[in-house]
């Protein structure tokens, strides 16, 4: 009897060191994806930005367009 709870208690802590290295893994996978949304994240926030400058510049020139042509 004790050599079968030995047994199955092996078992099952093999079954946890499985089960924990493909936790670790899926969590390294996680890290990296966040890692390059962060990335893209910070890409288009900065594309955002100089894309509202440039809208800002074209609406200062249009106004000024306007007040010399009026």
């Amino acid at each position: 009897m004790p050599d079968r709870d030995m047994t199955a208690l092996l078992e099952k802590v093999e079954k946890l060191l499985s089960v924990h290295e493909e936790l670790r893994e899926q969590n390294k996978k996680m890290r990296a994806a966040e890692a390059a949304w962060q990335a893209e994240k910070a890409r288009l926030v900065q594309q955002n930005e100089i894309a509202r400058r440039r809208v800002n510049e074209m609406i200062t020139r249009l106004q000024t367009l306007e007040r010399n042509s009026g």
